[in-house]
């Protein structure tokens, strides 16, 4: 738990001030390739990625379509569905094994209900997945594959080498021979 700790107090948290949320929050362990959330199913926790990497995908036409990855020290759920209490039409799988920190959705809303730290700690969560969703968008209208792949290789060098090419592929919307072609290019 301590690497969530660690997050909460680099942006000024002090851990007596976290013991109510930490109380509500529970360790969750994925081995590599396991689903996580899967369609038509409904998102109860928001999650801190302690170690691993998961990666969100659609199903269309019978193909997998990667549409996000999630990193060691961030957070991530199916936010439409975990906020609005709907159904997923997405896929969530551990690419490798996976050690995550939860808190459920009827937890956090108690919490948000008596505990200032709570609702600062819940919007800081929020505000990451909208704008790292709002930032892949833009990227989509904005860049090419290969500029996708190298702002990911940057961000992210050790983890993207841990993820298959067809995901990567799919990632930034191309098919595994054109980013082989792109790495080689980079190379």
């Amino acid at each position: 738990m301590q690497t969530l700790i660690t997050y909460f107090e680099k942006l000024g948290f002090l851990e007596n001030d976290l013991n109510a949320f930490l109380s509500c929050v529970k360790l969750r362990k994925f081995s590599a390739n396991e689903i996580i959330l899967s369609d038509g199913q409904l998102e109860n926790y928001l999650s801190f990625i302690d170690t691993g990497v998961v990666r969100y995908y659609v199903v269309a036409n019978d193909k997998e379509i990667t549409f996000d990855f999630a990193f060691k020290n961030s957070f991530y759920c199916a936010y439409d569905s975990f906020y609005d209490r709907s159904k997923t039409n997405s896929y969530i799988q551990a690419i490798t094994d996976c050690q995550l920190y939860s808190i459920s959705y009827e937890n956090l809303q108690m919490l948000y209900g008596k505990c200032e730290t709570a609702k600062k700690l819940g919007r800081i969560a929020t505000e990451f997945l909208l704008t790292k969703k709002a930032k892949r968008e833009l990227d989509l209208l904005t860049t090419s594959p290969q500029e996708r792949y190298e702002k990911l290789l940057q961000e992210h060098p050790k983890y993207v080498q841990q993820i298959p090419l067809k995901y990567l592929a799919s990632y930034i919307g191309v098919v595994p021979e054109t980013l082989s072609r792109i790495r080689k290019r980079i190379s």
